[in-house]
């Protein structure tokens, strides 16, 4: 099933995910981080399922940020 293909994944994984989600709970997000070995996890204050412009220079600061960890 799901949870045994994420943990065959084997790139470097940053799982985003916002904590006013209400199609996949904030859970949801963390579980697949923690599935995906190695995986990051990020939540993201008052983000919805959605991707609003202001939060955009979040994102890539933190994707920046992942590549150079």
């Amino acid at each position: 099933g799901r949870a045994a293909k994420l943990r065959d994944v084997r790139v470097p994984t940053l799982v985003m995910h916002g904590s006013a989600d209400t199609l996949i709970t904030p859970s949801g997000g963390e579980r697949t981080a923690e599935l995906i070995p190695g995986a990051r996890f990020v939540l993201i204050e008052g983000m919805g399922h959605d991707s609003p412009p202001q939060l955009w220079r979040r994102w890539v600061d933190e994707v920046v940020g992942f590549i150079r960890s």
